[in-house]
This record gives structure tokens, sequence and C-alpha cells, in this order.
């Protein structure tokens, strides 16, 4: 099979390569899925540069979710699955989440756990699909973790990121306001697309001004939030007491300071989201929840582009300029 692989940690072009390799074995309750798309992600970019440490197996596929169909199953899977449409997630792993495995979705087939392929709704595209994993896993954590949203209103910072898109649309199926942040009026547009109730640009205003204005001078029951470091010193001014702020990254500040009192006045939860390692039951009502919203028009991944299994460095190139609104994939013929 045709795949892309490292040996190596550094500059995308310095280590990606693409060539053959043995086409996996499809084991005990394993699925073999012919991938049609491949996503890109943060984090897929940063393990593969060295800032997620050292090579973890002599050789890498990289990429950890992905859209395609099954073509084999082992034993104990149900051949009724051969030929289902699925998208797939946390493939790029070890078992417990915690460390990058050998195999990705950067390649024509991947044989994974079949629980690892979820069924793909009519109607979504692989490319679609293969912008629901991380993404989308990690929204769904995000904003339903600790209980319904509905008729609250929720911050989410970076609304026009591939984490961002899926937390506006997720927030409003269900039944919350949403307030998000973005950089200039092209991911501004993106949200209100998305169905952002309100859009502040935090280059140009007051973070917490700006969302207080937009909340009628209220308080915010929830944050979701993409820079930890950046925020939470600022939640005391625009959480709600006992609010929730629920962070999925720090790179800006990756050891914050944090002022204590402040938050502990406010009573507040902090909620740190490595959607590796989410809890079984977790990942299970998220699969459950997408696929609803998917099928109720809710929820409509965004593409920002795509790319050839052999033009795999730009597309993590243009993953780690940060400048795309939505997803980066590969397509794998």
């Amino acid at each position: 099979m045709l795949a892309a692989y490292y040996t190596d940690r550094g500059p995308a072009r310095d280590v990606l390569a693409v060539g053959d390799l043995p086409t996996p074995a499809v084991g005990e309750g394993q699925v073999l899925v012919r991938v049609k798309a491949s996503g890109t992600n943060p984090s897929d970019v940063k393990t593969r540069n060295g800032n997620m440490g050292p090579m973890t197996e002599p050789l890498v596929i990289p990429h950890s979710d992905g859209a395609g169909v099954i073509e084999a199953v082992g034993a104990g899977v149900s051949q009724r699955r051969v030929g289902e449409r699925v998208w797939l997630f946390n493939v790029n792993r070890t078992a417990d989440g915690m460390g990058q495995g050998p195999i990705g979705t950067a390649a024509q087939y991947v044989a994974v756990d079949a629980e690892l392929a979820v069924p793909l709704a009519n109607g979504v595209s692989f490319a679609e699909g293969a912008c629901l994993g991380v993404p989308a896993m990690t929204a769904h954590r995000a904003l339903f973790a600790d209980g319904p949203i509905e008729g609250q209103t929720v911050v989410i910072t970076g609304g026009a990121g591939a984490v961002g898109s899926m937390a506006i649309q997720m927030a409003k199926a269900g039944g919350a306001r949403v307030i998000t942040t973005v950089s200039n009026e092209a991911k501004a547009t993106s949200a209100r697309e998305d169905g952002a109730d309100a859009v502040v640009n935090y280059k140009e205003e007051s973070v917490a001004e700006a969302v207080l204005a937009a909340n009628g001078g209220q308080r915010v029951d929830r944050l979701v939030d993409v820079d930890f470091g950046s925020h939470i010193n600022l939640t005391p001014d625009i959480l709600a007491r006992n609010g929730i702020v629920a962070a999925y990254a720090s790179m800006a500040q990756p050891q914050p300071a944090l002022n204590y009192y402040p938050l502990m006045f406010n009573n507040t939860l902090m909620r740190l989201v490595f959607v590796y390692a989410m809890p079984d039951e977790a990942m299970i009502e998220a699969q459950m929840d997408i696929d609803d919203m998917l099928r109720a028009g809710q929820l409509n991944p965004r593409v920002a582009a795509t790319h050839g299994l052999d033009h795999i460095a730009a597309a993590h190139e243009q993953v780690e300029a940060a400048q795309q609104i939505g997803n980066v994939i590969l397509e794998i013929d």
C-alpha cells in the first residue's frame, strides 16, 4: 500500500516520506479500512516536529483521524460491517491514548480496533468525516462533560478554528447562546455562519469588556478555551459564579501562572480536555451525539483545503501556519 511515514522528528519536508509499505493484516476484533481521507490536526504536526517528545517507534505513519470504507473484518466482528462507510478516531495512539502509536490514517489502508471505526452518516463526505475525530470529540467533551447547556451563554475562544467551529455548531444544537473570539473579519464571518450570536475581535477589543457588552452586562456560564494560559485570569471578570472553564490547549503559556483567589472566590470549575484519553463512556456519548447532529443537519464540518497523499508536507505546513478556516485533509486514492 502507499503510505506517508517518518523515521525521525523534524520539519515536514525534511522527515515526511511517501512510499510502499506492507498492507496491514486485520486482527481479532479489528476492521480493515480503505482510507479515503485523512485529517491533519495540530497535534499531528506538533508530534511530528518534536514538540510532544522523541520518537516512540522506528517508523510512524501519522494522523489519528480519517474516513473510509471497511473492506474486511477480523474474528469477533460482524461480517455485516464489510462495505460500511466509517469515520476514524484515535488511530495514531497507544491503547491508553497517552502516547503515539506506529500506525495512522495517512495511508491507503489501516487496521484498527472495531470501536475506532464509527458509521458515517449518509450525505457526509469522506473529507468531512475526516474532520470529526479530534475536533468534534474535543468540542463535545468541552461543552457537555458537565451537563446540559440549554439556556446557557457560552464563550468559545478561537471560533474559526477546527474545534471552535465544531463547538459553535454543537453549542447552538444544545440550545446555548454563543459568543466567540476571532482575530479578523474573515474568521468572524465564518463564526457567524456557524451560528455564533456575537463575535469579538480579540486583536481590536478588550475581550472581557466586549464579552460582557455582548451579554447585556451579565457574566456567562461557560468558557470553551483554546488558550488556557492567555484567558484563565480573565475568567473572574466574565464567568458567572460556579461557572466552568473547559480548556484543550495552552500554547502561548504552557506553564501559566494562576491568580488563585479570584478563581476560588468565584467557585470556578476548571476542566482540562485531552481528547485522546477521554473516558470510554464519554467517547461513546460523543459519537452518538455527533451522529445525531450530522443527521439533523446541525453539524457541518468545514474543509479548508485538501491535498493528495504525496503532498502531506504541504498539508502539515498549512496547519503549522494556522491561517486556515477549517480542517486540512489528505484525499487518498
